[in-house]
């Protein structure tokens, strides 16, 4: 059976030991080859699979690019944003940036309709990535359902070069419907090494644990196919942000996440109701502080509300020493998380109006069957 399901619930254990496992290397190596991101300086972002050539090319001015896909799996939250920041800094490196919305794979996987997950593409994570500073018309965005016949033939051929016993192995089973979704991953994957769009070059892929299957299996396809040259696609893997409650942040239990579109005063009070560090007394906190590794609101803070290392720092250091109390931590959060998405749901009803007009003038379907 397969360590890991990219199509399961995540649970991904201890990091180290899955670097070990599946030869991933510690971003230790490369830092000071990327930009100074608190993904980064941080250790979100902990490991990575050939991300040198991808480096190479950045320093020598040669073209690399970025792709990532959007799997629609409900409403648009801050879990879902990690990945929306990393778009950001390889885009602002320089990436040719690559999006493909997997209603295929959605269809295939999630017993969702094409239609069902293009509207949910559309509305949650489309309209909340340009409120959140993604130019769409510098990037290949498309619908797998929408690739274009030269996109979906590739993914057929792919198959060729994928064996049962491989995807039994990797995956845990070789479903008809579940090895068609990967093969069409296959092709989003290396679509930026296409011949229509510049040929083979150094490409990353942003991922956590749960979807290094798919890049171990791209690429073994990208070193054994024949009729072109491709490049072995690098990757890089972050952690996932925990629920509110502690465990995994889930769609499907409101209480384990804030959404970027959540009414304010709801969002403040899922962080009161958050899970934290804090000692069960208040003479018992002062003397021994908080356990920070087991705070979800510090977890918050950290992963997307305070860009200041120094002043992340100083609150670490004074809640793990009991100065100041897990209610004041919250207080800081709220207010930080009010600022966040006043501004936020500000830009995304301009952003809206931008994305609906993408949609009609780049893609033939009604927005709202």
């Amino acid at each position: 059976m397969a360590d890991i399901d990219p199509w399961g619930d995540v649970e991904v254990g201890n990091y180290s030991e899955k670097m070990e496992k599946f030869g991933i290397e510690p971003i230790e190596e490369v830092a000071d080859r990327l930009p100074d991101h608190r993904f980064i300086r941080r250790g979100i972002i902990f490991g990575h699979r050939g991300l040198d050539d991808f480096l190479d090319a950045r320093e020598d001015d040669e073209e690399f690019a970025m792709m990532t896909g959007i799997m629609p799996s409900g409403v648009f939250h801050f879990g879902h944003k990690c990945v929306v920041d990393q778009i950001k800094m390889y885009q602002e490196m320089g990436a040719q940036v690559t999006i493909a919305a997997a209603d295929i794979e959605a269809y295939n996987t999630r017993d969702m309709s094409l239609e069902e997950a293009r509207k949910l593409v559309i509305e949650e994570y489309l309209t909340n990535y340009v409120a959140l500073g993604i130019d769409l018309e510098n990037v290949d965005f498309y619908f797998q359902s929408k690739a274009g016949n030269n996109h979906l033939a590739r993914a057929a051929t792919f198959g060729r070069y994928i064996t049962q016993n491989e995807m039994e192995a990797t995956y845990g089973s070789a479903e008809p419907g579940k090895m068609s979704a990967a093969q069409v991953q296959y092709a989003d994957i290396l679509r930026p090494q296409f011949p229509e769009n510049g040929g083979p070059k150094p490409v990353v892929v942003p991922v956590g644990v749960d979807q290094d299957p798919h890049i171990r299996l791209t690429r073994d396809v990208a070193s054994k196919y024949r009729d072109q040259d491709f490049m072995k696609p690098a990757s890089t893997y972050n952690k996932f942000m925990r629920g509110l409650q502690g465990g995994k942040m889930s769609s499907s239990k409101p209480k384990s996440y804030i959404a970027l579109t959540d009414d304010i005063e709801d969002a403040k009070e899922k962080i009161d109701q958050a899970k934290t560090g804090g000692q069960g007394s208040l003479e018992e906190h002062r003397e021994k502080g908080a356990d920070i590794e087991e705070d979800m609101v510090f977890e918050l803070l950290a992963y997307h509300l305070i860009e200041d290392d120094a002043e992340l720092a100083r609150i670490r250091e004074e809640y793990e020493s009991g100065e100041i109390l897990s209610g004041e931590l919250k207080q800081i959060a709220k207010d930080r998380l009010e600022e966040f998405l006043e501004e936020h749901q500000r830009k995304r009803e301009e952003a809206e109006k931008e994305v609906n007009q993408y949609i009609e003038e780049n893609f033939e379907f009604d927005i709202n069957p």
